[in-house]
C-alpha cells in the first residue's frame, strides 16, 4: 500500500478492529497487506487519534533547497501527536526479537534539534530498550524523549489511555527525571 492508502485504511479502523489487527500484525498476511512494521507505526497514531488527540501520519521532510522538486528527503517522520499543549515527534519500532539500542534515540535527538525546544519525542517499541539506551536517555538533554515499551503500549491499547499515559510520562520526566515511567506500575497504583 502507498502512504495515502495506509492513512485511509488505518482511519477506517475503530478500536476493536485496531486491537484485532494489533494481535495479528506479525501474521504474514497482515504484513503483506500493511508492510513490515507499518501497521505498528500507524496504529500508535490511530490510537491517540481515537482518544481525541490530533495526529499527523508518517511523512517525508524534503531538503529545504529541494522543496520545488521534492525529491531530496532528509527525514522520514513516523508521525506527530498534538495533545493538550504537547507536541510529540513519534518514532516507532516494531522489532520482534531485538530490543531498541541507542541508534533510534540518537536519530530522534537530531530531529528534535531541528525543531522548537518545546517539541518532545516518544519512541514506541514492541519490545524493550537495551541497557545502553536506558543509560543514554538520561544524558540527551535538553531534548526530552519518552520511552514506551510493549507493556506500556498494550496497557494503553486495552484501557484507552494513550493520552493519559503520555501526560503521566511527561509529568514523570519533569518531576523525577524519569524518561521510562512504567505505566503498568501506575495502573497498579490506580493512576490509570
Amino acid at each position: 500500500m502507498t502512504e495515502e492508502e495506509l492513512k485511509t485504511a488505518i482511519k477506517e479502523l475503530d478500536r476493536e478492529e485496531l486491537m484485532h489487527i494489533w494481535q495479528e500484525r506479525r501474521n504474514p498476511e497482515q504484513q503483506a497487506k500493511w508492510g513490515k512494521g507499518k501497521f505498528f507505526e500507524y496504529a500508535i497514531l490511530r490510537s491517540f487519534e481515537l482518544e481525541g488527540a490530533e495526529v499527523k501520519y508518517p511523512f517525508n521532510v524534503p531538503f529545504p533547497q529541494a522543496i520545488i522538486d521534492g525529491k531530496e528527503v532528509i527525514e522520514q517522520i513516523d508521525g506527530i501527536i498534538y495533545e493538550d499543549g504537547l507536541t510529540v515527534l513519534a518514532e516507532s519500532k516494531d522489532y520482534e526479537d531485538n530490543n531498541i539500542d541507542i541508534e533510534p534515540l540518537a536519530k530522534l535527538q537530531v530531529r528534535l534539534k531541528r525543531r522548537p525546544s518545546p517539541v518532545i519525542g516518544c519512541i514506541f517499541t514492541a519490545s524493550a530498550f537495551t541497557l545502553p539506551a536506558q543509560v543514554l536517555i538520561e544524558s540527551l538533554m535538553p531534548h526530552t524523549i519518552l520511552l514506551w515499551n510493549r507493556s506500556d503500549i498494550e496497557l494503553c491499547l486495552n484501557n484507552k489511555c494513550f493520552r493519559k499515559g503520555l501526560h503521566l510520562k511527561y509529568r514523570s520526566v519533569i518531576e523525577d527525571g524519569n524518561h521510562m515511567l512504567n505505566l503498568s506500575a501506575m495502573a497498579q497504583l490506580g493512576k490509570i
